[in-house]
């Protein structure tokens, strides 16, 4: 996360979706999300889609019924891209519920109980996520690990590549790096890369493209083993990023 937790919703309805972003926003004090909350509204799926090439949000909230393309329609595009897995319905028709677990949300939220379903939405997504609690230490201090997009070693240099654009380096053992996060899914994906999978857009033939557009090298002969391990990573957290 960019030091901003970034949540698109989209509803057909204006009063809605001022009431959503509301419910949003006091959940997360009442959690005590303290970093910043920047709300990203749209009344158009297609609009929604288009501007998900730009932006990279935590967190999509999706009404159902939408005229034009509607919310199960989006989060069918929204999944084949890999774009965002993490995924919330909303819905004034509560049976739309088994419909919607096709796409594995996170949660499903129910229009008349607003104010406590997102409570217990955002509450499921900070249990499941490294949202507030995994930190990993470096010599100058510590980061959140859903925050460090990639590790590259030079000889026993490391570039730590944070999501923030902050570049940190420090000497050390990607080998011990690739130990300590391997139960965060990182990946090695080449001798002098690590990567974190929720940054990968794209396994190539010898490299792979990252969300914001970064090439990197990939091994020879690892392609094949990456992709399952991406196919794996999705179906464990998709919903949870």
């Amino acid at each position: 996360m960019k030091g901003i937790f970034q949540v698109g919703i989209c509803d057909d309805k204006q009063e809605d979706l001022r009431l959503i972003e509301k419910a949003v926003r006091d959940s997360a004090k009442r959690i005590g999300i303290s970093i910043p909350i920047e709300c990203f509204l749209f009344q158009d799926g297609e609009k929604m889609y288009e501007e998900m090439g730009k932006e990279r949000f935590d967190l999509v909230l999706l009404d159902i019924e939408m005229p034009g393309m509607n919310g199960f329609q989006l989060a069918k595009r929204i999944s084949m891209d890999r774009r965002t897995p993490c995924l919330i319905f909303i819905s004034v028709h509560e049976s739309f519920v088994f419909d919607a677990q096709t796409f594995m949300p996170l949660w499903f939220v129910r229009k008349s109980m607003l104010e406590k379903d997102m409570y217990k939405a955002l509450q499921k997504y900070v249990e499941l996520t490294t949202f507030k609690k995994a930190c990993y230490e470096l010599k100058g201090g510590s980061v959140y690990i859903r925050d460090i997009v990639y590790i590259e070693c030079s000889g026993h240099l490391l570039t730590i590549q944070m999501a923030d654009g902050k570049v940190i380096k420090q000497y050390g053992s990607l080998r011990v790096m690739e130990e300590e996060l391997s139960k965060h899914h990182f990946l090695r994906i080449h001798k002098s890369y690590l990567v974190n999978p929720r940054y990968i857009e794209d396994i190539g033939r010898q490299e792979i493209r990252l969300t914001d557009g970064t090439m990197l090298e990939m091994g020879r002969d690892r392609r094949k083993a990456l992709l399952q391990a991406i196919y794996k990573y999705e179906g464990e957290n998709y919903g949870v990023r």
